[in-house]
């Protein structure tokens, strides 16, 4: 898998901004490198965040990036060279993860959680809000960015939660099986999203629809799935999986209503249980 997305450390209509970071644990800091599990992962994503506040957003994600890493501006290019060409806005993004997970083999991963966005430091309003999904590899001992998508709501009434760890353990599979089912499972869920959710979710499945917070819980989202009000056509999937075979994403276009054209991109990431049952940790629709 070769795909990565910047936009939603970048709020989706404006371009460059400089980073900053609310909460970086003192603990994270005592985590080995070497690690590849859900706290290592959560240093990586603060981390990368005070980087950019501190040398600039460019030169964060230059070196958060993988090599194979591509952004959307506003389609896909290569990653690297895209942040090239680009320099630092005078704005001030903000954002925590509340989430990590990581694969039972430690090499793959992902974060999730809030981020804000001013346009100037000076400036107590947001500009605007929204929520990050981002996936990591693990190449050479070192966390790197592989996709980064997501999704704006209104500002927030409540505090962002508390952080969550989560390590997976489950059986092993191999990573070309795991990817086979995981493409095989993703086209019968895309088939008909709101018929096969229930079928697919999990029970602590987050899903996010655009200009809506998160909904978290299998009941919870197949409520907000029925107040959704465009049939989602869904594109072919790209996709990457742990070389465990527990963990894995998809990735895509995506249309809503009637429209042949392609008015978005989607998310959906999936996630063995201890039963070594594939199900829908994730789904994340993000509009054009």
């Amino acid at each position: 898998m070769q795909f990565l997305s910047s936009q939603v450390k970048f709020p989706f209509s404006i371009a460059a901004t400089l980073l900053s970071l609310c909460a970086a644990t003192a603990s994270f800091a005592e985590v080995p490198a070497t690690d590849g599990n859900a706290r290592s992962l959560a240093a990586a994503e603060s981390a990368f965040a005070q980087e950019a506040l501190a040398k600039g957003t460019r030169s964060a994600f230059l070196d958060a990036l993988s090599d194979d890493g591509v952004v959307f501006q506003p389609g896909p290019q290569n990653g690297r060279k895209a942040w090239e060409a680009r320099k630092d806005g005078s704005g001030v993004l903000e954002w925590q993860p509340v989430l990590a997970v990581v694969a039972a083999s430690g090499d793959f991963g992902y974060t999730t959680g809030p981020w804000t966005f001013r346009k100037t430091a000076a400036e107590k309003q947001s500009a605007a809000c929204g929520q990050f999904v981002s996936i990591w590899r693990r190449e050479a001992g070192k966390w790197k960015l592989l996709f980064d998508l997501g999704t704006e709501n209104p500002p927030p009434t409540v505090p962002a939660p508390a952080l969550q760890l989560r390590d997976n353990r489950t059986p092993n599979e191999s990573a070309a099986a795991a990817h086979a089912t995981l493409l095989e499972q993703e086209r019968s869920y895309s088939a008909d999203r709101g018929k096969n959710f229930p079928t697919w979710a999990a029970d602590d499945v987050r899903l996010y629809l655009p200009e809506k917070f998160p909904v978290i819980g299998k009941a919870e989202a197949i409520a907000a799935l029925k107040d959704a009000p465009n049939t989602i056509t869904f594109r072919e999937p790209k996709g990457e999986v742990a070389s465990s075979g527990d963990l894995g994403f998809a990735w895509g276009e995506y249309a809503a209503g009637q429209t042949a054209e392609a008015t978005g991109y989607y998310l959906h990431i999936w996630r063995k249980n201890e039963q070594g049952q594939c199900r829908l940790a994730l789904d994340l629709l993000h509009p054009r």
